[in-house]
């Protein structure tokens, strides 16, 4: 059966019409955790990158081992924060639409069986994206290489077609593995094998309807973050004048960075207007991704709905 692209969509839109209220009480806690993590740990990870870049080419090695110490500790502060509050948004936003389940109270706070299995899945498909990056990046070395043996002008042409196989390679497999979670939460496995039969002769149609969904959360992105990008832009400027020379480029990157801390510090003027923005909007997309994701899944399925989730689907059928 081929996906049905605009039925998916409608429907994924009137499940979020059907469904707001409950949706805002499975995610408001779980995306409050995300974006608290984001605020205690972005700024000084954005510090230690600034900070790097301004040691310049040839820095002392105490002081890049003590850069890199803290760009090393911010990072897995934020990944196991995200281990926690990523899959709990996950387990939250897609209980209700793929198995049906109700919250019973006006907030999302659990870790259990459907969480680590998301995780599990989350942290396996990280990794063989990776695997599929270096093996590509491998790869396309050796094309480059032997087009400058072959005919040297062409080198770089081949270099950028042979990076451009390996970002269709990596989407043609995330396509494949677009519903992993729904899938997971369904099976109560990791979702693997289910996932990859599922979209099986659907990338292209999957495609679509991935560009249909991703635009409305581009919006609602840019809505939330415009207002305060007025300060980079002086920034991108120098930056752009800086052209290819690479010691210019590190020194107008840093203050583009230092933007981005003072940006996501509780210290800054703009902090509650924007903090308040990147939660809504967080909360937002977040909802949206995982209701398409458990809509599509149910679709290439073909499984009957949950009696209290098929509401929002005969809605769109």
């Amino acid at each position: 059966m081929k996906f049905p692209v605009l039925k998916a969509v409608s429907a994924t839109i009137a499940y979020l019409a059907q469904h707001a209220i409950d949706l805002a009480k499975a995610l408001w806690l779980p995306t409050l955790l995300l974006v608290a993590l984001q605020f205690y740990a972005m700024s000084p990870l954005f510090d230690a990158f600034a900070a790097l870049l301004k040691l310049g080419p040839n820095p002392e090695p105490a002081a890049a081992a003590g850069v890199l110490a803290d760009i090393g500790k911010w990072t897995l502060v934020l990944m196991a924060g995200s281990a926690i509050a990523v899959p709990m948004a996950a387990a939250a936003s897609l209980r209700h639409v793929v198995r049906g389940d109700r919250l019973s109270l006006p907030f999302y706070l659990q870790y259990g069986g459907d969480e680590l299995r998301i995780l599990a899945a989350q942290i396996l498909l990280s990794l063989m994206i990776l695997l599929i990056m270096l093996v590509g990046g491998l790869a396309a070395a050796v094309v480059a290489f032997i087009a400058a043996i072959i005919a040297r002008p062409a080198a770089p042409t081949a270099g950028s077609l042979a990076d451009f196989a390996i970002n269709l390679v990596v989407m043609w497999f995330r396509l494949r593995l677009c519903v992993l979670f729904p899938a997971s939460m369904a099976t109560r496995t990791i979702g693997f094998g289910v996932a990859w039969t599922a979209t099986r002769n659907q990338v292209l149609r999957l495609l679509g309807f991935w560009i249909l969904v991703g635009v409305p959360i581009a919006v609602i992105f840019g809505l939330a973050i415009g207002p305060f990008i007025g300060g980079f832009l002086p920034h991108l400027e120098a930056l752009s004048a800086a052209g290819e020379d690479q010691a210019a480029v590190a020194a107008a990157m840093a203050p583009v960075i230092e933007e981005f801390s003072a940006l996501f510090s509780p210290e800054g003027p703009s902090f509650p207007a924007f903090a308040a923005a990147l939660y809504l909007a967080t909360l937002a997309t977040t909802a949206i991704a995982n209701v398409a994701a458990g809509v599509a899944w149910r679709r290439l399925t073909d499984k009957p709905a949950p009696i209290e989730a098929d509401v929002g689907m005969r809605l769109a059928a």
